[in-house]
């Protein structure tokens, strides 16, 4: 049986501003295994941990003024489309490897810098518009390969059936 979290507050508007990019790039919504993953891999932990090293400096060298965009939509509906593969993520509930990849990710700035980031700045590094695109080029990558082996493997099936039928 799979676990769920809940996850709230900027943690959680970054995985779905992660999977909104991601849909509106692609055209597919990725599922939250695939953005774990994602998260998970070496070159988006290693890209998140500069990010995170950029925040916490600017953090350091000058004080953050946060000003609420008064013309900007509170909420956003979209009455076309029914429910999407992620609908318990856009409720704050996410899958465990979704908390292990943000854990991990965690983790491997401790052991980086020795500085355990909190929520926020590791919110504010996914989202920058850097990570976006790398994460969306890695998953990218990643559909392309599944689609060879899915059809390197068809072909030799298909192959096999045609050696089969000749005999």
């Amino acid at each position: 049986m799979a676990e769920y979290y809940r996850i709230g507050g900027s943690i959680k508007d970054a995985i779905l501003t992660i999977m909104e990019y991601i849909k509106s790039v692609t055209g597919a919504e990725p599922t939250q295994e695939e953005v774990a993953e994602l998260l998970k891999s070496y070159f988006i932990l290693n890209e998140v941990g500069n990010q995170i090293k950029y925040q916490l400096k600017i953090i350091e060298n000058a004080a953050e003024i946060k000003q609420i965009d008064a013309r900007a939509p509170f909420w956003k509906l979209n009455l076309k489309d029914g429910p999407g593969k992620n609908l318990l993520a856009r409720a704050g509930i996410f899958h465990r490897s979704i908390k292990e990849a943000i854990d991990g990710t965690r983790q491997y700035m401790n052991k980086t810098i020795g500085i355990d980031p909190d929520y926020d700045v590791i919110a504010k590094s996914l989202k920058s518009s850097f990570i976006l695109s790398e994460i969306k080029n890695l998953l990218d990558f990643q559909r392309k390969q599944t689609q060879k082996k899915k059809t390197v493997k068809e072909g030799k099936s298909s192959a096999t059936r045609t050696r089969r039928r000749n005999k």
